[in-house]
């Protein structure tokens, strides 16, 4: 992550930041909440833990109360690989409920088109069927936005990749260890037969001796009569 200097970190190893110091998602969210005027960026809190011994993070984030409006706060909660694509996770999340739950509002600003969480989402085909207001006196900003959401996008899927690939690394290292403890479970339980073979034949010996035994006795017996 890049300029860490805007990150506090707790004692109890939880991160605090407003995640603008890259272009990405909390920008983009950003930017919309101050044309609705919201007078701070929303706060992300994200904890690194791990579970089954894989590394995960835990992020939460909310949009406050709008301080004149009757919008209420927006909390989002997600669970992602790094932190930092968690923070990107959680803010396209709040990008979404953002737009669902205010979307006469945002259908006068670019932000109107960024795609619903169901592409059958009725406000969110009206307004991009009626955008012509979008392509007038703010085609510009309309333009400048589409290419700020794609950049954001191409940045998220590369995190993706980026960590999809860690993950199947930890997997292909876990299924050799797999089969490296088979190997070991399979060399054992030959060795486990070597030692039941050797214990059998080691028991019919003894039974062999036993019966020489139990047959020079009789014989001492008969010579001693």
């Amino acid at each position: 992550m890049a300029d860490c200097h805007n990150v506090f970190w707790e004692e109890e190893g939880c991160a605090h930041t407003d995640c603008l110091y890259w272009e990405g998602f909390p920008r983009i969210l950003w930017d919309t909440l101050r044309i609705f005027h919201y007078p701070d960026p929303p706060r992300y809190k994200g904890r690194q833990f791990s579970e089954d011994g894989v590394q995960k993070s835990r992020v939460t984030m909310t949009i406050p109360q709008h301080p004149t409006l009757a919008w209420p706060p927006i909390e989002i909660e997600v669970v992602g690989y790094r932190l930092v694509d968690a923070f990107e996770i959680a803010t396209l999340k709040a990008i979404t409920t953002f737009c669902e739950h205010h979307p006469d509002e945002v259908a006068a600003y670019p932000i109107g088109l960024f795609p619903a969480v169901s592409a059958g989402n009725a406000e969110w085909l009206f307004r991009t069927t009626h955008f012509g207001h979008l392509v007038g006196d703010v085609a510009e900003e309309t333009i400048q936005s589409v290419i700020r959401y794609m950049n954001a996008q191409s940045h998220y899927q590369i995190l993706q990749q980026r960590h999809m690939d860690q993950v199947i690394d930890l997997a292909q290292t876990f299924q050799r260890g797999l089969s490296l403890s088979d190997t070991q479970i399979q060399g054992l339980n030959e060795a486990v037969a070597g030692r039941h073979h050797a214990i059998a034949q080691f028991e019919l010996q003894v039974l062999e001796h036993s019966a020489e035994i139990v047959q020079r006795n009789t014989v001492i017996a008969f010579l001693q009569e």
